[in-house]
Protein backbone atom coordinates (compact mmCIF):
# COMPACT_ATOMS: atom_id res chain seq x y z
CA UNK A 1 0.00 0.00 0.00
CA UNK A 2 1.37 3.42 -0.99
CA UNK A 3 0.72 6.18 1.56
CA UNK A 4 2.33 9.01 -0.41
CA UNK A 5 0.24 11.46 -2.46
CA UNK A 6 0.61 11.35 -6.22
CA UNK A 7 1.68 15.00 -6.39
CA UNK A 8 3.90 16.61 -3.72
CA UNK A 9 1.60 19.31 -2.29
CA UNK A 10 -0.59 19.93 0.74
CA UNK A 11 -4.29 20.80 0.60
CA UNK A 12 -5.38 23.46 3.08
CA UNK A 13 -8.37 25.67 3.73
CA UNK A 14 -7.63 29.39 3.40
CA UNK A 15 -9.46 32.24 5.08
CA UNK A 16 -8.31 34.64 2.38
CA UNK A 17 -11.03 36.40 0.40
CA UNK A 18 -10.93 34.27 -2.74
CA UNK A 19 -13.44 33.58 -5.52
CA UNK A 20 -13.30 31.05 -8.37
CA UNK A 21 -15.87 33.16 -10.27
CA UNK A 22 -14.27 36.57 -10.62
CA UNK A 23 -15.70 36.94 -14.12
CA UNK A 24 -19.23 36.61 -12.77
CA UNK A 25 -18.64 39.79 -10.77
CA UNK A 26 -18.19 41.59 -14.09
CA UNK A 27 -21.37 39.98 -15.43
CA UNK A 28 -23.23 41.27 -12.38
CA UNK A 29 -21.70 44.71 -12.86
CA UNK A 30 -22.91 44.61 -16.47
CA UNK A 31 -26.45 43.93 -15.24
CA UNK A 32 -26.26 46.77 -12.71
CA UNK A 33 -24.87 49.12 -15.34
CA UNK A 34 -27.83 48.37 -17.54
CA UNK A 35 -30.16 49.17 -14.66
CA UNK A 36 -31.57 45.64 -14.64
CA UNK A 37 -32.27 45.77 -10.90
CA UNK A 38 -34.29 48.98 -11.28
CA UNK A 39 -36.20 47.57 -14.24
CA UNK A 40 -37.07 44.37 -12.36
CA UNK A 41 -38.22 46.22 -9.27
CA UNK A 42 -40.35 48.70 -11.20
CA UNK A 43 -41.94 46.08 -13.49
CA UNK A 44 -42.60 43.05 -11.29
CA UNK A 45 -45.01 43.07 -8.32
CA UNK A 46 -43.47 44.42 -5.10
CA UNK A 47 -43.16 42.20 -2.01
CA UNK A 48 -46.21 41.97 0.24
CA UNK A 49 -44.43 43.55 3.19
CA UNK A 50 -41.52 45.87 3.88
CA UNK A 51 -39.49 42.91 5.12
CA UNK A 52 -39.84 40.96 1.87
CA UNK A 53 -37.24 40.70 -0.87
CA UNK A 54 -37.58 42.92 -3.91
CA UNK A 55 -37.93 41.05 -7.26
CA UNK A 56 -34.34 41.84 -8.27
CA UNK A 57 -33.06 40.04 -5.18
CA UNK A 58 -34.52 36.82 -6.59
CA UNK A 59 -33.99 37.23 -10.33
CA UNK A 60 -30.42 38.52 -10.42
CA UNK A 61 -28.87 35.66 -8.36
CA UNK A 62 -30.77 33.16 -10.53
CA UNK A 63 -29.42 34.83 -13.69
CA UNK A 64 -25.88 34.75 -12.29
CA UNK A 65 -26.29 31.09 -11.34
CA UNK A 66 -27.47 30.14 -14.83
CA UNK A 67 -24.75 32.16 -16.54
CA UNK A 68 -22.17 30.64 -14.23
CA UNK A 69 -23.22 27.07 -15.04
CA UNK A 70 -25.79 26.29 -12.33
CA UNK A 71 -28.67 24.00 -13.21
CA UNK A 72 -30.90 23.93 -10.15
CA UNK A 73 -32.27 26.13 -7.40
CA UNK A 74 -29.83 24.47 -5.00
CA UNK A 75 -26.92 25.73 -7.13
CA UNK A 76 -27.67 29.28 -5.97
CA UNK A 77 -25.83 28.28 -2.79
CA UNK A 78 -22.60 28.68 -4.76
CA UNK A 79 -23.35 32.40 -5.15
CA UNK A 80 -24.58 32.68 -1.55
CA UNK A 81 -21.44 31.02 -0.15
CA UNK A 82 -18.96 32.96 -2.30
CA UNK A 83 -18.25 35.75 0.17
CA UNK A 84 -15.61 37.38 -2.02
CA UNK A 85 -17.95 37.53 -5.01
CA UNK A 86 -20.79 38.94 -2.93
CA UNK A 87 -18.55 41.53 -1.27
CA UNK A 88 -17.24 42.96 -4.54
CA UNK A 89 -20.61 42.65 -6.32
CA UNK A 90 -22.44 44.29 -3.38
CA UNK A 91 -24.78 41.31 -2.99
CA UNK A 92 -25.42 41.48 0.72
CA UNK A 93 -27.73 38.49 0.96
CA UNK A 94 -29.15 35.75 -1.28
CA UNK A 95 -32.54 34.17 -0.47
CA UNK A 96 -32.40 30.49 0.47
CA UNK A 97 -33.67 27.76 -1.85
CA UNK A 98 -37.09 27.33 -0.23
CA UNK A 99 -37.74 31.07 -0.32
CA UNK A 100 -36.78 31.19 -4.00
CA UNK A 101 -39.01 28.18 -4.73
CA UNK A 102 -41.98 29.89 -3.05
CA UNK A 103 -41.34 33.07 -5.02
CA UNK A 104 -41.16 31.14 -8.30
CA UNK A 105 -44.52 29.48 -7.58
CA UNK A 106 -46.16 32.80 -6.76
CA UNK A 107 -44.64 34.49 -9.80
CA UNK A 108 -45.63 31.74 -12.22
CA UNK A 109 -49.20 31.77 -10.91
CA UNK A 110 -49.65 35.53 -11.38
CA UNK A 111 -50.13 36.76 -14.93
CA UNK A 112 -49.02 40.25 -13.94
CA UNK A 113 -45.69 38.90 -12.67
CA UNK A 114 -45.11 36.74 -15.76
CA UNK A 115 -45.97 39.69 -17.98
CA UNK A 116 -43.47 41.72 -15.97
CA UNK A 117 -40.70 39.22 -16.72
CA UNK A 118 -41.69 39.43 -20.39
CA UNK A 119 -41.49 43.24 -20.30
CA UNK A 120 -37.99 43.07 -18.85
CA UNK A 121 -36.96 40.67 -21.61
CA UNK A 122 -38.61 42.94 -24.17
CA UNK A 123 -36.49 45.87 -23.01
CA UNK A 124 -33.31 43.86 -23.45
CA UNK A 125 -34.28 42.59 -26.90
CA UNK A 126 -35.47 46.06 -27.97
CA UNK A 127 -32.06 47.50 -27.11
CA UNK A 128 -30.27 44.77 -29.05
CA UNK A 129 -32.57 44.99 -32.07
CA UNK A 130 -32.21 48.76 -32.41
CA UNK A 131 -28.41 48.53 -32.10
CA UNK A 132 -28.19 46.23 -35.14
CA UNK A 133 -27.69 46.99 -38.80
CA UNK A 134 -31.05 45.77 -40.10
CA UNK A 135 -34.68 46.56 -39.42
CA UNK A 136 -36.24 43.58 -41.23
CA UNK A 137 -35.93 40.30 -39.36
CA UNK A 138 -36.61 36.61 -39.86
CA UNK A 139 -38.71 34.96 -37.15
CA UNK A 140 -38.14 31.23 -36.63
CA UNK A 141 -40.78 29.51 -34.51
CA UNK A 142 -40.63 26.03 -33.06
CA UNK A 143 -41.55 24.05 -29.95
CA UNK A 144 -38.89 22.29 -27.91
CA UNK A 145 -39.37 19.45 -25.45
CA UNK A 146 -37.99 19.80 -21.92
CA UNK A 147 -37.86 16.90 -19.53
CA UNK A 148 -39.29 17.17 -16.03
CA UNK A 149 -38.22 14.41 -13.66
CA UNK A 150 -40.93 15.23 -11.13
CA UNK A 151 -44.23 17.00 -10.69
CA UNK A 152 -46.93 17.79 -13.21
CA UNK A 153 -45.12 17.28 -16.51
CA UNK A 154 -47.17 15.58 -19.24
CA UNK A 155 -46.10 13.30 -22.05
CA UNK A 156 -45.08 14.92 -25.31
CA UNK A 157 -45.63 13.35 -28.72
CA UNK A 158 -42.28 11.50 -28.69
CA UNK A 159 -42.73 10.03 -25.21
CA UNK A 160 -40.80 12.49 -23.01
CA UNK A 161 -42.59 13.54 -19.83
CA UNK A 162 -42.21 17.25 -19.29
CA UNK A 163 -43.08 20.52 -21.01
CA UNK A 164 -43.11 21.86 -24.56
CA UNK A 165 -42.58 25.63 -24.66
CA UNK A 166 -43.10 27.45 -27.94
CA UNK A 167 -40.14 29.67 -28.84
CA UNK A 168 -39.61 32.49 -31.31
CA UNK A 169 -36.05 33.45 -32.29
CA UNK A 170 -34.81 36.21 -34.56
CA UNK A 171 -32.47 34.46 -36.97
CA UNK A 172 -30.21 37.42 -37.66
CA UNK A 173 -29.05 37.94 -34.06
CA UNK A 174 -30.18 34.75 -32.19
CA UNK A 175 -32.43 36.75 -29.86
CA UNK A 176 -35.12 34.75 -28.06
CA UNK A 177 -37.90 37.23 -28.78
CA UNK A 178 -40.75 35.40 -27.09
CA UNK A 179 -41.42 32.23 -25.12
CA UNK A 180 -44.74 30.62 -24.25
CA UNK A 181 -44.44 27.91 -21.62
CA UNK A 182 -46.70 24.93 -22.36
CA UNK A 183 -47.49 21.47 -21.09
CA UNK A 184 -45.82 18.54 -22.78
CA UNK A 185 -49.00 17.19 -24.35
CA UNK A 186 -50.10 20.54 -25.77
CA UNK A 187 -50.05 20.71 -29.55
CA UNK A 188 -47.65 23.27 -31.10
CA UNK A 189 -50.45 24.02 -33.59
CA UNK A 190 -52.60 25.55 -30.87
CA UNK A 191 -52.49 29.34 -30.91
CA UNK A 192 -49.68 29.51 -33.46
CA UNK A 193 -51.13 32.62 -35.14
CA UNK A 194 -51.56 34.36 -31.79
CA UNK A 195 -47.95 33.50 -30.99
CA UNK A 196 -46.80 35.08 -34.26
CA UNK A 197 -48.78 38.22 -33.45
CA UNK A 198 -47.33 38.32 -29.93
CA UNK A 199 -43.85 38.16 -31.42
CA UNK A 200 -44.68 41.11 -33.67
CA UNK A 201 -45.82 43.21 -30.70
CA UNK A 202 -42.39 42.68 -29.13
CA UNK A 203 -40.61 44.31 -32.05
CA UNK A 204 -39.63 47.93 -31.33
CA UNK A 205 -40.78 50.79 -33.51
CA UNK A 206 -38.65 50.92 -36.63
CA UNK A 207 -38.16 47.14 -36.84
CA UNK A 208 -40.48 44.38 -38.00
CA UNK A 209 -40.90 40.69 -38.63
CA UNK A 210 -40.44 40.64 -42.39
CA UNK A 211 -40.00 36.88 -42.82
CA UNK A 212 -41.45 33.87 -41.01
CA UNK A 213 -40.32 30.24 -41.01
CA UNK A 214 -41.96 27.32 -39.27
CA UNK A 215 -42.49 23.59 -39.36
CA UNK A 216 -45.92 22.15 -40.10
CA UNK A 217 -47.35 23.56 -36.83
CA UNK A 218 -48.06 26.76 -38.81
CA UNK A 219 -49.49 24.92 -41.82
CA UNK A 220 -52.97 26.44 -41.76
CA UNK A 221 -55.03 28.97 -43.65
CA UNK A 222 -55.18 31.50 -40.83
CA UNK A 223 -51.40 31.91 -40.78
CA UNK A 224 -50.98 32.21 -44.54
CA UNK A 225 -53.89 34.65 -44.93
CA UNK A 226 -52.52 36.78 -42.09
CA UNK A 227 -49.02 36.96 -43.57
CA UNK A 228 -50.35 37.71 -47.03
CA UNK A 229 -52.98 40.20 -45.88
CA UNK A 230 -50.73 42.61 -43.99
CA UNK A 231 -49.97 46.02 -45.52
CA UNK A 232 -46.33 44.99 -45.59
CA UNK A 233 -46.77 41.28 -46.14
CA UNK A 234 -44.67 38.76 -44.28
CA UNK A 235 -42.78 36.38 -46.51
CA UNK A 236 -43.10 32.84 -45.21
CA UNK A 237 -41.91 29.30 -45.72
CA UNK A 238 -43.82 26.60 -43.85
CA UNK A 239 -43.30 22.85 -43.92
CA UNK A 240 -46.39 21.30 -45.51
CA UNK A 241 -48.35 18.43 -44.05
CA UNK A 242 -48.57 15.42 -46.32
CA UNK A 243 -52.35 15.61 -46.62
CA UNK A 244 -54.48 14.31 -49.50
CA UNK A 245 -54.27 17.56 -51.48
CA UNK A 246 -50.47 17.77 -51.18
CA UNK A 247 -50.10 14.11 -52.08
CA UNK A 248 -52.27 14.58 -55.16
CA UNK A 249 -50.26 17.62 -56.24
CA UNK A 250 -47.05 15.61 -55.89
CA UNK A 251 -48.39 12.77 -58.00
CA UNK A 252 -49.39 15.19 -60.75
CA UNK A 253 -45.85 16.53 -61.22
CA UNK A 254 -44.29 15.15 -64.38
CA UNK A 255 -40.76 13.78 -64.57
CA UNK A 256 -39.62 16.71 -66.73
CA UNK A 257 -40.52 19.27 -64.04
CA UNK A 258 -37.89 18.10 -61.55
CA UNK A 259 -34.71 20.20 -61.36
CA UNK A 260 -31.55 18.89 -59.73
CA UNK A 261 -29.27 20.81 -57.36
CA UNK A 262 -26.58 20.17 -54.76
CA UNK A 263 -27.78 20.85 -51.21
CA UNK A 264 -25.52 23.41 -49.53
CA UNK A 265 -25.70 21.85 -46.07
CA UNK A 266 -25.39 18.14 -46.88
CA UNK A 267 -23.80 18.33 -50.35
CA UNK A 268 -26.28 15.67 -51.45
CA UNK A 269 -27.82 15.59 -54.89
CA UNK A 270 -31.46 16.60 -54.66
CA UNK A 271 -34.21 17.74 -56.97
CA UNK A 272 -37.09 20.16 -56.65
CA UNK A 273 -40.38 20.75 -58.40
CA UNK A 274 -43.20 23.16 -57.70
CA UNK A 275 -46.80 23.97 -58.40
CA UNK A 276 -49.41 26.51 -57.35
CA UNK A 277 -51.54 25.53 -54.39
CA UNK A 278 -54.06 26.98 -51.93
CA UNK A 279 -56.13 26.03 -48.90
CA UNK A 280 -59.80 25.34 -49.52
CA UNK A 281 -60.95 28.50 -47.77
CA UNK A 282 -57.79 30.53 -48.33
CA UNK A 283 -57.82 34.03 -49.77
CA UNK A 284 -54.65 33.60 -51.81
CA UNK A 285 -52.61 30.96 -53.59
CA UNK A 286 -48.97 30.13 -52.84
CA UNK A 287 -46.11 28.06 -54.18
CA UNK A 288 -46.01 24.43 -53.13
CA UNK A 289 -42.43 23.18 -53.45
CA UNK A 290 -41.36 19.54 -53.29
CA UNK A 291 -37.81 18.42 -52.61
CA UNK A 292 -36.46 14.90 -52.66
CA UNK A 293 -33.15 13.09 -52.55
CA UNK A 294 -32.03 11.65 -55.84
CA UNK A 295 -30.53 8.63 -54.06
CA UNK A 296 -33.16 6.42 -52.49
CA UNK A 297 -33.11 5.64 -48.78
CA UNK A 298 -32.97 1.95 -47.90
CA UNK A 299 -34.90 0.62 -44.94
CA UNK A 300 -36.32 -2.70 -43.74
CA UNK A 301 -39.03 -2.56 -46.37
CA UNK A 302 -36.79 -1.83 -49.35
CA UNK A 303 -35.88 1.43 -51.03
CA UNK A 304 -37.93 4.60 -50.95
CA UNK A 305 -37.42 8.20 -51.93
CA UNK A 306 -37.68 10.77 -49.14
CA UNK A 307 -39.93 13.64 -50.18
CA UNK A 308 -40.59 16.85 -48.28
CA UNK A 309 -42.84 19.76 -49.13
CA UNK A 310 -43.15 23.38 -48.11
CA UNK A 311 -45.38 26.29 -48.97
CA UNK A 312 -44.22 29.86 -49.55
CA UNK A 313 -45.42 33.22 -50.78
CA UNK A 314 -41.94 34.30 -51.82
CA UNK A 315 -42.26 35.49 -55.40
CA UNK A 316 -40.79 33.18 -58.00
CA UNK A 317 -38.98 36.13 -59.56
CA UNK A 318 -37.20 36.63 -56.23
CA UNK A 319 -35.93 33.13 -55.57
CA UNK A 320 -36.00 29.89 -57.53
CA UNK A 321 -37.39 26.80 -55.84
CA UNK A 322 -34.02 25.40 -54.82
CA UNK A 323 -33.01 28.69 -53.20
CA UNK A 324 -36.27 28.79 -51.24
CA UNK A 325 -35.65 25.25 -49.98
CA UNK A 326 -32.11 26.13 -48.91
CA UNK A 327 -33.33 29.26 -47.14
CA UNK A 328 -36.10 27.35 -45.37
CA UNK A 329 -33.60 24.74 -44.21
CA UNK A 330 -31.59 27.46 -42.47
CA UNK A 331 -34.22 27.32 -39.75
CA UNK A 332 -32.34 24.22 -38.65
CA UNK A 333 -29.89 26.70 -37.11
CA UNK A 334 -32.59 27.20 -34.51
CA UNK A 335 -31.57 23.84 -33.08
CA UNK A 336 -28.25 25.43 -32.12
CA UNK A 337 -30.12 28.27 -30.41
CA UNK A 338 -32.21 25.72 -28.50
CA UNK A 339 -29.09 23.77 -27.59
CA UNK A 340 -27.49 26.90 -26.15
CA UNK A 341 -30.62 27.67 -24.12
CA UNK A 342 -31.14 24.10 -22.90
CA UNK A 343 -27.57 22.90 -22.36
CA UNK A 344 -25.73 26.18 -21.93
CA UNK A 345 -28.25 27.75 -19.54
CA UNK A 346 -29.60 24.67 -17.82
CA UNK A 347 -33.05 24.63 -19.43
CA UNK A 348 -32.69 21.00 -20.47
CA UNK A 349 -34.31 19.98 -17.18
CA UNK A 350 -36.56 22.05 -14.94
CA UNK A 351 -36.09 22.06 -11.17
CA UNK A 352 -39.59 22.34 -9.71
CA UNK A 353 -42.60 20.08 -9.39
CA UNK A 354 -45.19 22.69 -10.39
CA UNK A 355 -45.98 24.09 -13.82
CA UNK A 356 -46.13 27.70 -12.55
CA UNK A 357 -42.74 27.61 -10.84
CA UNK A 358 -41.09 26.02 -13.88
CA UNK A 359 -42.70 28.61 -16.17
CA UNK A 360 -41.14 31.42 -14.11
CA UNK A 361 -37.76 29.63 -13.96
CA UNK A 362 -37.81 29.12 -17.74
CA UNK A 363 -38.62 32.77 -18.42
CA UNK A 364 -35.71 33.83 -16.23
CA UNK A 365 -33.60 31.36 -18.22
CA UNK A 366 -34.65 33.16 -21.41
CA UNK A 367 -33.65 36.43 -19.75
CA UNK A 368 -30.22 35.03 -18.84
CA UNK A 369 -29.78 33.80 -22.42
CA UNK A 370 -30.54 37.22 -23.94
CA UNK A 371 -28.39 39.06 -21.39
CA UNK A 372 -25.51 36.79 -22.34
CA UNK A 373 -26.00 37.62 -26.04
CA UNK A 374 -25.85 41.29 -25.12
CA UNK A 375 -22.72 40.84 -23.00
CA UNK A 376 -21.02 38.84 -25.71
CA UNK A 377 -21.78 41.26 -28.52
CA UNK A 378 -20.91 44.49 -26.73
CA UNK A 379 -18.48 43.39 -24.04
CA UNK A 380 -16.19 40.75 -25.49
CA UNK A 381 -13.38 40.84 -28.06
CA UNK A 382 -14.08 39.66 -31.65
CA UNK A 383 -12.64 36.19 -31.06
CA UNK A 384 -15.34 35.50 -28.43
CA UNK A 385 -18.32 37.16 -30.09
CA UNK A 386 -19.56 33.90 -31.58
CA UNK A 387 -18.56 31.73 -28.61
CA UNK A 388 -20.99 29.62 -26.63
CA UNK A 389 -21.62 30.40 -22.99
CA UNK A 390 -19.52 27.34 -22.08
CA UNK A 391 -16.51 28.87 -23.83
CA UNK A 392 -17.06 32.27 -22.21
CA UNK A 393 -17.42 30.52 -18.85
CA UNK A 394 -14.07 28.83 -19.31
CA UNK A 395 -12.33 32.02 -20.48
CA UNK A 396 -14.05 34.75 -18.48
CA UNK A 397 -16.51 33.71 -15.77
CA UNK A 398 -14.35 31.04 -14.12
CA UNK A 399 -11.27 33.18 -13.52
CA UNK A 400 -9.92 32.98 -9.98
CA UNK A 401 -9.68 36.21 -8.04
CA UNK A 402 -8.47 37.50 -4.71
CA UNK A 403 -10.10 40.44 -2.95
CA UNK A 404 -7.76 42.78 -1.07
CA UNK A 405 -8.01 46.24 0.40
CA UNK A 406 -5.43 48.89 -0.33
CA UNK A 407 -5.62 52.57 0.48
CA UNK A 408 -9.26 52.25 1.52
CA UNK A 409 -10.19 50.72 -1.85
CA UNK A 410 -11.33 47.19 -2.58
CA UNK A 411 -9.21 45.53 -5.31
CA UNK A 412 -10.01 42.35 -7.22
CA UNK A 413 -6.80 40.66 -8.30
CA UNK A 414 -7.30 38.07 -11.00
CA UNK A 415 -5.09 35.17 -12.02
CA UNK A 416 -4.89 35.54 -15.79
CA UNK A 417 -2.75 36.74 -18.67
CA UNK A 418 -2.59 40.20 -20.20
CA UNK A 419 -4.85 39.34 -23.15
CA UNK A 420 -7.65 38.02 -20.96
CA UNK A 421 -7.19 40.95 -18.58
CA UNK A 422 -7.74 43.32 -21.51
CA UNK A 423 -10.93 41.41 -22.31
CA UNK A 424 -12.10 41.87 -18.73
CA UNK A 425 -11.54 45.62 -18.96
CA UNK A 426 -13.55 45.73 -22.20
CA UNK A 427 -16.29 43.74 -20.49
CA UNK A 428 -16.43 46.30 -17.66
CA UNK A 429 -16.91 49.17 -20.09
CA UNK A 430 -19.71 47.51 -22.09
CA UNK A 431 -22.69 48.26 -19.83
CA UNK A 432 -21.98 52.00 -20.06
CA UNK A 433 -23.31 51.88 -23.63
CA UNK A 434 -26.85 51.30 -22.41
CA UNK A 435 -29.04 52.09 -19.44
CA UNK A 436 -32.70 51.20 -19.17
CA UNK A 437 -33.79 51.47 -15.60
Amino acid sequence: MINKSVLPFKLEISKESLTPHAGLILAHEFHLGLGLHKLLNSTLPAPGSGRGYKPSRFVMPIVLTLQGGGRDINDIKVIANDNALRAVAHIDRVPDESTIGDWLRRTGARQKAMNGLSQVNNEITRTMILSGKTSDFTLDVDATIIEAAKGDGTMAYEGTVGYQPLLGYLFENRILLHDEFRKGNESPKGGILDFLKDCETRMPEGARVARFRSDSAAYNVDVTDYCEGKKEKIEYTITAEWDAAVKEAYENISATEWIRFIAASSHKLREVAQTVHSFNKGKSAFRLIFVRDVETQKDLFGSQTRVHALITNIAQTGKDAASVVEWHNQRGTMENFNKELKYGFGMRHLPCGEFEANAAWFRIGALAYNLFLMQREFGLPPELQSATVETVRWNIYQIAGRVVRHGGQRILRVATDAVTFASLLLFREASKMFAFG
